[in-house]
């Protein structure tokens, strides 16, 4: 075993069997290992959630139409960033792991980056869904119409970011709403 204040690596990781997993809860909806593993950072499988009692994790808020603009005007370079940014926060407010079709490289990647908004999309509503706002993002608009239609993807998806993030801090500071 890893010496006291050293982390172990993977290998070093007692083995899982199947009978030693249980149902997790409600909220995460798949199996988990009990007992379970130590957390240690910068690894991909520590726990995303924050503590208990801790704020819940709000995404940026951000003008459509400037997010827009500054798509334009660095030649979709910012668009990079900002979609980067946006699944980042996504699956913090899940709880998930980053999926590859999160990352800003992914939209390098010709038909894949419609992919990648696809799923972009199905996180956004389900984030809306984990908080119970009635907003919801069309997949189809996301991948198909909106970037044929002057790129405008960026400010359609900003949007319901905002709109998130609305939701998500009036329940911070109003509890119980």
């Amino acid at each position: 075993m890893p010496e006291a204040g050293n982390y172990p690596i993977d290998n070093e990781y007692p083995a899982v069997s199947r009978a030693d997993m249980q149902p997790a809860p409600v909220s995460y909806g798949a199996l988990a290992p009990n007992p379970q593993l130590p957390a240690q950072p910068g690894w991909a499988g520590a726990p995303v959630r924050p503590p208990v009692g801790a704020a819940a994790p709000v995404p940026h808020k951000q003008g459509a139409w400037g997010l827009w603009w500054l798509c334009v005007l660095t030649f979709s370079i910012y668009y990079l960033v900002w979609y980067d940014r946006i699944n980042g926060e996504l699956a913090t407010v899940l709880g998930q792991p980053r999926q590859a079709n999160s990352r800003w490289w992914n939209q390098l990647i010709p038909f894949w980056a419609l992919v990648g908004l696809g799923a972009t999309a199905k996180r956004l509503n389900a984030a809306h869904a984990l908080v119970g706002s009635p907003t919801r993002v069309g997949v189809f608009t996301t991948w198909f119409w909106a970037p044929a239609w002057f790129g405008s993807h960026v400010r359609y998806l900003q949007r319901r970011v905002n709109i998130l993030h609305d939701v998500l801090t009036s329940r911070a500071t109003h509890p119980g709403y």
